[in-house]
């Protein structure tokens, strides 16, 4: 019981800081395109962000891998096996150099998409996007067209499945 409302707080508090006015920028701006990066999953397999444009537009979810993230990974697992011709997930642990957490949640889920670590937070340090020790940033979510121009930024947490669906639609269409 004490997990569930947790959870709900948090659900809540991300939900409602989107209707929130906020001057802060981030380091990710719509229409901007996101710097390069070669990261490694827990089995050492290297993905590099350019090697998708522009034959595939990507999304981007940088995660602390917590019961809210994973709620939202069949979601993603659905999408990524129905595009997967014209689009790219990588699902980026912000949780420093904790192997063992993104190798359970990969172990349990068996994602298609690769689960990448992010040992010296490329996240934060190359995109600006400030974030708590073992938490995800506010934009935790991100469509790249095939471009590499940042189309839509979000939290995954606080995105409808219709909202997401049809924001990917129109992103693969514009392609």
């Amino acid at each position: 019981m004490p997990n569930s409302v947790t959870r709900l707080f948090w659900k809540a508090v991300i939900r409602l800081r989107w209707l929130l006015p906020s001057k802060k920028t981030s380091g990710v701006e719509i229409g901007r395109r996101i710097p390069d990066f070669a990261l490694s999953t827990a089995e050492g397999r290297i993905f590099r962000l350019s090697s998708v444009f522009p034959d595939k537009a990507a999304v981007l979810w940088l995660t602390n891998l917590c019961s809210s993230c994973q709620e939202r990974i069949p979601l993603l697992e659905r999408v990524y096996l129905e595009k997967r011709k014209n689009l790219e997930i990588f699902a980026i642990s912000t949780l420093g150099d904790d192997r063992r957490t993104p190798e359970k949640i990969a172990a349990e889920h068996h994602p298609s998409f690769p689960l990448l670590l992010d040992p010296k937070d490329w996240v934060k340090n190359t995109l600006g996007l400030e974030h708590p020790s073992g938490a995800c940033p506010m934009y935790n979510l991100l469509m790249l067209d095939r471009s590499g121009r940042v189309r839509l930024r979000h939290h995954l947490s606080a995105i409808s499945d219709e909202r997401f669906l049809k924001e990917l639609d129109s992103l693969l269409e514009a392609a």
